[in-house]
């Protein structure tokens, strides 16, 4: 059982009216240089006469200040940090998007929202880190249905749970399925089944379930994060009950057989060029936290696939068209991509960036590969890619 230290949650009941921008936010925005947007652009925010805020009104014919949704904001007198997750949560509610600040004030647009929802009793979750600013999570229906921290924890716990990380108001972790592991082998790898569990700790979306191949000469976990794998768990008005009945239940037979066969497929398919690209660009936007560990991971992942450009004569892989580069083969497999990125996510990405790399994994097993049977037999795979001087055994 993996130890995770969860920040405290508190959850707060209050109003959109309750909330506003932090004014040292108010004044950097006063002070930011004017941005060109376009003239005919619309807001459907209708604009509240009763204020009058000139420092961030229309600059001029097709002209308004650059301003995004606002970082720090006020709860009940209290400044937070808000949070992508709020964002996405509010957005949700009131039916607009990050735009509308373009070209109304944080206070016009909260100023609307409460003059419109002012009854609404909400419930904001706050997350509390030690040595850290509150952070503001979601923002959803005071009754709408909420597995606290503690009880997340508890229930994971009761189930074996391994691999607890916790991001974003989130709490993940991996569990066997109801019907035992049914160890089984593709090609010269054996793997068991798995399913990975997405917790929401702030009541925003309902947790999720997904088939998971466990790879058991490294431990990494290839996680399906598509519809194709995905169940949702629904937790009506006993969250617990459902969760508790979700984990114990929960087998999804055709799943773990579908994703087997598309792993059985990828070893027989070699990488195209565009399959190395996109998940390279995954890559590419993950922050490793160190200059060396990143260059480390970026080494191990060229080894893996070859020096491109070069083979190709080409300065980047940008240099040949997306249509040309689906039919380009690499010196990988379709297979040594998944375990590289399943690799990574499991044992060095931040959460983060774990969800997008199982993303990237369930979005390409999902689709047919650019390359599919294109390798006429098997070889052996290696075991860990990001080990020091990691080389890559080919037929």
């Amino acid at each position: 059982m993996t130890s995770i230290d969860i920040p405290t949650l508190d959850y707060l009941e209050a109003t959109v009216g309750d909330l506003a921008p932090d004014s040292e936010f108010l004044a950097q925005i006063v002070a930011a240089p004017p941005a060109q947007r376009a003239p005919n652009a619309q807001c459907t925010l209708p604009l509240p006469s009763a204020l009058n805020e000139s420092t961030a009104r229309v600059a001029g014919p097709g002209s308004l200040r650059r301003r995004r949704a606002p970082t720090r904001l006020l709860l009940g007198g209290e400044q937070v940090v808000a949070s992508d997750r709020f964002w996405t949560s509010l957005f949700q509610r009131c039916g607009f998007n990050e735009a509308v600040f373009a070209y109304f004030s944080p206070t016009e647009v909260f100023a609307r929202i409460a003059e419109r929802d002012s009854k609404s009793r909400l419930r904001f979750a706050i997350e509390r880190p030690r040595g850290s600013a509150p952070r503001l999570l979601a923002v959803t229906p005071r009754t709408s249905p909420l597995v606290t921290r503690d009880g997340a924890l508890a229930m994971v716990r009761a189930y074996s749970g391994d691999r607890l990380r916790y991001a974003e108001g989130k709490l993940v972790s991996v569990h066997t399925p109801a019907d035992g592991p049914g160890n089984f082998r593709i090609g010269p790898d054996a793997f068991e089944n798995r399913f990975q569990l997405e917790l929401p700790l702030d009541g925003f979306g309902e947790p999720r379930i997904y088939v998971t191949l466990l790879r058991l000469i490294c431990t990494n976990g290839a996680v399906g994060e598509q519809r194709a794998f995905r169940n949702q768990v629904r937790l009506g008005q006993d969250p617990l009950h459902s969760l508790d009945r979700a984990l114990s239940c929960y087998s999804n037979a055709d799943g773990f057989s579908a994703m087997r066969q598309r792993f059985e497929s990828a070893q027989r398919s070699w990488a195209s060029l565009n399959e190395v690209r996109s998940l390279e660009t995954v890559l590419n936007r993950i922050n490793w936290g160190g200059v060396n560990v990143g260059e480390a991971h970026r080494g191990a992942f060229d080894r893996l696939v070859g020096d491109l450009p070069g083979i190709y004569g080409v300065t980047s892989l940008e240099g040949i068209t997306p249509k040309r580069r689906r039919l380009l083969p690499s010196r990988a497999r379709v297979y040594d991509l998944l375990n590289y990125a399943s690799e990574i996510a499991t044992h060095h990405a931040p959460p983060l960036a774990a969800s997008r790399l199982s993303a990237w994994i369930g979005g390409t097993i999902v689709d047919e590969f650019d390359l599919e049977g294109s390798a006429n037999n098997v070889s052996d795979f290696e075991a860990l890619f990001t080990s020091p001087l990691p080389t890559v055994r080919r037929n």
